[in-house]
């Protein structure tokens, strides 16, 4: 009896031990907050870019979205916070989840776009990378090894593994 009693206080002393871990905040509360309230102005930022009428405004969305997404980014441990509420932006991890990418577009004009971006690198620095569309300029880019600098625009819905020569 002794035994099976001293089973079940392990058993509920392991399970209560593995909510209390499940519970604890990844990054502090301070940062959860900041980041939330920078991810509901994004989300405002990011339906403007795609779906205002006028023009200016779009522009003007787009122009105030990269700098507070850069901030929001810069923010520890802010590889963790997931940014669900950005309909509009596509973030996408390899498998591994060494990096993320953040892409979006900015309608110019009747089949004309524009393409904005960064990395966020899974580092404790959370090293970052603006991704500049330079798609007007680029030929034969099927063919070429383009830098974030360089980046031939375009909204990434998804991420594949692919062995190279390179491994």
């Amino acid at each position: 009896m002794k035994k099976i009693l001293l089973l079940a206080a392990l058993a509920f002393g392991c399970i209560s031990q593995q909510f209390a871990q499940e519970a604890t905040p990844l990054f502090p509360e301070e940062n959860q907050v900041f980041l939330k309230e920078m991810e509901d102005t994004l989300a405002l930022l990011a339906y403007a870019v795609i779906h205002d009428s006028l023009p200016e405004h779009r522009f003007g969305a787009c122009r105030e979205m990269i700098p507070k997404l850069v901030k929001a980014l810069k923010v520890e441990h802010s590889f963790q916070y997931p940014f669900e509420r950005l309909k509009s932006v596509s973030i996408q991890y390899p498998r591994d989840s060494s990096f993320r990418i953040f892409t979006w577009q900015l309608y110019v004009d009747k089949d004309d776009y524009r393409y904005y971006g960064a990395i966020q690198m899974n580092t404790p620095g959370l090293k970052l990378f603006p991704l500049i569309d330079r798609s007007f300029k680029i030929e034969d880019a099927e063919h070429q090894a383009l830098s974030p600098e360089e980046w031939y625009g375009s909204v990434y819905y998804n991420l594949l593994d692919v062995e190279g020569p390179q491994g």
